[in-house]
């Protein structure tokens, strides 16, 4: 939460981006290879993820301005699909699942790296690629928590 009070691409935002992000890897790999693992350090992780992409978002949004709409409007669909997943295994299952595929950790890295090219040229075609492996994942998430859901039923 200290990105809140850090001025966007100033040398502290970037510090406290890249400190979060490196301990976000660190901690998930460390609680497997200690055998530490557990559901709320699962869910913690999920959550403190969602929070971390509303903060950087958030902070970073004045650089985003000039990403031509079609990439909005992907990442428009890519939140509602994301919010429909919610929903949907609220109410198939009583539970709020946020998976950790492969689709989605590829997603978090993409984003995370994603970041320090925005005042890149090449950064609308890099935000076009990210998107696309962001929507990949939404989809896939949404299936598989149908899946779940129809093998609770069944």
């Amino acid at each position: 939460m200290l990105l809140l009070d850090a001025r966007a691409c100033t040398t502290c935002f970037w510090f406290l981006f890249l400190s979060a992000g490196i301990t976000d890897m660190l901690d998930g790999f460390l609680a497997r290879r200690w055998k530490v693992e557990s559901l709320f350090g699962a869910r913690s992780d999920s959550m403190a993820d969602f929070l971390f992409v509303l903060t950087v978002g958030y902070k970073l949004f004045p650089c985003l301005r000039h990403l031509p709409l079609s990439i909005w409007i992907a990442m428009s669909l890519i939140i509602l699909i994301r919010i429909s997943n919610a929903i949907v295994s609220l109410h198939l299952t009583h539970k709020i699942h946020f998976l950790h595929t492969k689709a989605n950790k590829v997603t978090g890295i993409l984003l995370w790296v994603g970041t320090f090219a925005i005042n890149q040229p090449y950064f609308p075609l890099a935000a076009w690629g990210i998107t696309i492996v962001a929507l990949f994942a939404a989809i896939q998430e949404n299936i598989l928590i149908l899946r779940m859901a129809q093998e609770d039923f069944q």
